[in-house]
């Protein structure tokens, strides 16, 4: 669905060179009202726009851990 609305939004009259997808979920996330909910930006060159993080490299292991667990939530979801 994420790929659709990219090339949408490409296809569209609005400027669009790019896009980010930006998904907020919950208070950690900046909620006030608890629901999922989905910011797109379409982008261009120039744009100015930034999101501040505080990004740092991570260890293989630590990935390799990480990506395990999100498997293993997925198969939680997973009937059967």
């Amino acid at each position: 669905m994420a790929h659709r609305l990219a090339r949408a939004l490409r296809r569209s009259n609005l400027r669009c060179e790019g896009v980010n997808l930006f998904l907020a979920d919950g208070e950690a996330a900046f909620q006030e009202v608890f629901h999922v909910h989905l910011h797109v930006f379409p982008r261009f060159a120039g744009d100015g726009f930034r999101i501040h993080a505080e990004w740092r490299a991570r260890e293989r292991g630590e990935l390799d851990e990480s990506a395990g667990a999100v498997r293993a939530g997925l198969s939680a979801l997973t009937p059967g």
